[in-house]
């Protein structure tokens, strides 16, 4: 995990003494002398912030926003002097201070040591300093953040800062981030970048080793326009002709082109010494060189290695100190090279758009073999993904940003770059809770903590119901919900909140909440719509309410408008927000666009509208929980033949599956006959990898790996072999290209569809399941607009078929004589969960495996 040694500081605010385990103390640190200080009495400053004569810019910028905070928590005036640093709250970096003797605390020229600093009391006032001005600033929002300010969102609105008239402090901490750049969440680039690079500072994101990673080849070929005119054979060869395709990759066999890319970026470096990072990623997109020459230098990721390694070895000779290069590990130049990668280029690995096969995790693993600086490339809320709706993205998911970013840590990551937008209400607690775990990796044990102090600080008499609500949106991503469940919720914990406080700051966060509801429910409303006029209303209701809303930083409108006018959505350019119609009177871009505020009396109308409209999901059931030992049933139990199902539009799955198989004595191998590649475009996954499991094996190791058939559209046959007999697991990956799987009917073959393991079936279904004796509720939650459940007799009591549902919760009654019984589901583009009964679906009686104890229970006695 974390490596510093950690000791314990303790800090005292009017008198309360809180535990903050974490401390790093480098090299030739001056003994730890503990002092408390008074900063402030009743309303009176007791010290001045000293700055050193002819502190840069960002220094004295912090000195005077830690006076003015200062001066808001306590009520006294602050004064920015200029001294030694002896006396004082001093700010500044070790070297403005000569006299503290810090020196040897600090290494500026070590490049991953640029943001640390110290924070220490004593008997004269305290130390805020840093090894660079950076760092300083750090420290001071550091210092302010132990006070009990925060700033969780970028707008005023959702700033804390306490009132403490007497302020005494007690603080001994050296500090140091665990990831060296942290880019996450990232400005987007239709976000108010003033308020988010503000958020940034004093959420200690904003970063000294500050590391390029855009795609870089369009920009060479734009700044060398005549070269590449002159020169066609530097593009790459596709489809016979050069600069085929997007247009817009490199022959990289070509000397000329790679000494142009050389020459380039010299002078991107010389035109900006200061510049510590340039990036040598290719374009987006395909159309990679095909001449001969490309192919015997290796891998797409050869090449673009290749390349990198040359620019980080010229730049890096240039005098003018160490210079690194950024990549992605993306698309088709995410598998690990063949060759070793310079040691100035940084790899940050895409979570997403991983190509030929391979998981996260085995990436990571091969590109540290070849890789000294590594980083991640995450998705936290691309706006095109998921507009800004709650319970979507990874940004906003709490419990996956505390397992995953200490992963990143451990497996040898160090620099964090994830894509991101305004979308605060639905995300925002995840952003704050991410920029917390990227300097600190250890806080991931005290989540519950930081929700706590979240909603605490927010809400004050509310927080309970606010709790509640952040639960829901930035802790239970599993939990099925439909939308009519979510915004009830949403509707009924913001007004139950409004009820417990009359507190101005707590009622303006509530409205930007309530204004945030309404734009979820109008979304919900445009994407329920059909046809083109009744979409082109929905779209301009809700972008109408987006564009009201902007200042509030919930929503992105600007990449509100461009996701409308993809999708094929008639939008007027005069209603894209970056076009503000100078001169043009507002009226007439109506119904589009207005900048009127939202009044009080809207924003509650807006609540008590949706609490009345919408109704929580009501179960009408308890679930119950089945093992995973499972065994064949049908001979047990005696069940019916029934005629032959559908598994996925005849056995066509894409992705990721999981299948329970069962093993005769005498016949421990499962025969395959397998198709991959059968959507052409996405036959560069790679490989169908097929691992079979078997829970008597000790090591929880596969006991037979299949990774012949290739997507190619052609026909294998395999047979995966197993020393034991009895249940096993099948799992298989084929990059969510498309495979079929042809098994001998009546083969055991058993889908899981539980609460813990929902399983989506893209294509047409008809499965059965098995309804135990007894049972008198069959009950569930399926999301989907084609639904049907019939009872054992064929009797449809089930259908959502012809209906505007999304799906929810199912409560069906079980007939008289229908329990003991195998029901059959149907649909297509489903998600299903099944609650109270067996969760397990095959396409006949003799392939159905059902847990033992379901067996004993219900077999002829």
């Amino acid at each position: 995990m974390s490596d510093r040694r950690s000791f314990i500081k303790q800090l005292t605010v009017a008198g309360v003494a809180n535990s903050m385990p974490r401390a790093f103390f480098p090299g030739l640190l001056i003994p730890s002398v503990r002092h408390k200080v008074a900063l402030a009495e009743k309303g009176r400053a007791l010290h001045a912030i000293v700055v050193n004569r002819g502190a840069p810019e960002r220094t004295l910028g912090a000195a005077k926003d830690l006076a003015d905070y200062l001066g808001r928590i306590t009520g006294a005036h602050f004064k920015v002097t200029e001294g030694d640093g002896t006396s004082g709250i001093a700010v500044g970096t070790y070297k403005d201070f000569p006299k503290l003797k810090f020196k040897g605390m600090f290494d500026p020229g070590d490049l991953t040591r640029l943001d640390e600093y110290l924070l220490r009391t004593h008997s004269k006032g305290a130390y805020l300093i840093g090894a660079t001005d950076l760092a300083a600033q750090h420290a001071v929002w550091d210092f302010l953040y132990r006070i009990g300010y925060r700033q969780f969102f970028p707008t005023d609105t959702w700033e804390v800062v306490p009132e403490v008239p007497t302020l005494n402090v007690e603080m001994d901490a050296f500090e140091r981030p665990d990831f060296y750049n942290r880019n996450g969440p990232r400005i987007s680039a239709y976000s108010d970048e003033k308020l988010w690079r503000r958020w940034h500072d004093r959420n200690r994101l904003t970063s000294s080793f500050r590391v390029d990673t855009g795609h870089s080849y369009n920009g060479i070929i734009a700044r060398n326009k005549a070269a590449f005119d002159a020169h066609p054979e530097y593009l790459a060869l596709v489809d016979g002709a050069r600069g085929g395709g997007l247009g817009d990759k490199f022959c990289v066999a070509n000397q000329g082109l790679r000494r142009l890319v050389v020459e380039d970026a010299g002078r991107r470096i010389q035109a900006n010494p200061d510049a510590m990072s340039i990036s040598m990623d290719p374009s987006d997109g395909g159309s990679w060189c095909e001449c001969k020459a490309c192919a015997e230098i290796g891998s797409i990721s050869d090449r673009v290695v290749m390349l990198a390694n040359e620019v980080a070895t010229a730049i890096n000779k240039m005098g003018l100190g160490d210079k690194y290069v950024g990549i992605y590990a993306y698309n088709q130049h995410s598998p690990p090279p063949h060759v070793d990668v310079h040691p100035k280029v940084i790899v940050s690995i895409a979570t997403s758009y991983i190509r030929y096969g391979y998981t996260f995790e085995k990436l990571i693993e091969g590109w540290a073999r070849r890789a000294r600086l590594l980083g991640i490339r995450e998705y936290y809320i691309p706006f095109v993904w998921y507009q800004g709706m709650p319970l979507k993205g990874n940004g906003g998911n709490v419990n996956y940003l505390a397992k995953k970013i200490p992963y990143y840590h451990q497996v040898g990551a160090r620099f964090m770059n994830a894509d991101s937008g305004d979308s605060w209400i639905a995300n925002g607690l995840g952003f704050y809770i991410s920029a917390r775990l990227l300097w600190d990796i250890n806080i991931a044990g005290g989540i519950e903590g930081l929700i706590d102090d979240f909603v605490n600080k927010l809400f004050g008499k509310a927080r309970a119901p606010m709790r509640n609500f952040f639960k829901m949106v930035a802790q239970d991503h599993d939990v099925p919900r439909t939308n009519d469940d979510l915004l009830s919720h949403m509707y009924g914990y913001i007004k139950e909140a409004r009820a417990l406080t009359n507190d101005a700051k707590a009622l303006a966060r509530l409205d930007d909440m309530g204004i945030y509801t309404r734009y979820v429910e109008l979304w919900f409303r445009f994407e329920r719509v059909e046809g083109q006029h009744a979409r082109d209303k929905a779209a301009q209701e809700v972008f109408r309410h987006a564009y009201r809303m902007q200042n509030t930083m919930m929503v992105d409108a600007q990449s509100l408008y461009q996701y409308l006018r993809r999708v094929k959505i008639n939008v007027p350019e005069y209603a894209d927000p970056g076009n503000l119609e100078v001169g043009r009177p507002l009226e007439e871009m109506q119904p589009w666009k207005s900048s009127k505020p939202f009044t009080r009396n809207e924003i509650e109308q807006f609540i008590e509208k949706g609490v009345a409209a919408y109704k929580k999901d009501n179960m009408g059931f308890r679930p119950v929980t089945f093992s995973k030992d499972l065994a064949p049933a049908a001979e047990m139990l005696n069940l019916s033949t029934v005629s032959m199902g559908d598994m996925e539009g005849g056995n066509a799955f894409r992705g990721r599956h999981t299948m329970f198989t069962w093993f005769q004595p005498g016949h421990k191998q499962l025969a395959l006959t397998v198709t991959g590649g059968l959507i052409a475009h996405y036959r560069d996954r790679g490989n169908v990898r097929f691992r079979l499991f078997s829970p008597q094996e000790a090591l929880v190791e596969p006991v037979a790996i299949d990774e012949t058939v290739a997507p190619n559209g052609e026909t294998y046959n395999i047979a995966l072999k197993s020393p034991y007999d009895g249940m096993h697991e099948l799992e298989w990956d084929d990059g969510d290209d498309q495979t079929r799987l042809v098994w001998a009917e009546g083969t055991p073959m058993t889908v899981r569809a539980s609460m813990d393991n929902p399983t989506r079936f893209r294509n047409n279904v008809r499965l059965y399941f098995y309804v135990p004796k007894g049972v008198r509720i069959v009950g569930g939650y399926a999301a989907g607009k084609n639904i049907q459940i019939f009872d054992g007799g064929a009797n449809k009591i089930l259908d959502w078929r012809d209906t505007d549902s999304n799906g929810g919760y199912f409560n069906i009654p079980v007939p008289a004589g229908q329990d003991g019984a195998l029901w059959q589901l149907r649909g297509a583009n489903i998600i299903v969960r099944l609650m109270t009964v067996p969760p397990y679906l095959a396409r006949n009686e003799k392939e159905l495996l059902l847990p033992k104890e379901v067996i004993e229970a219900d077999r002829p006695k």
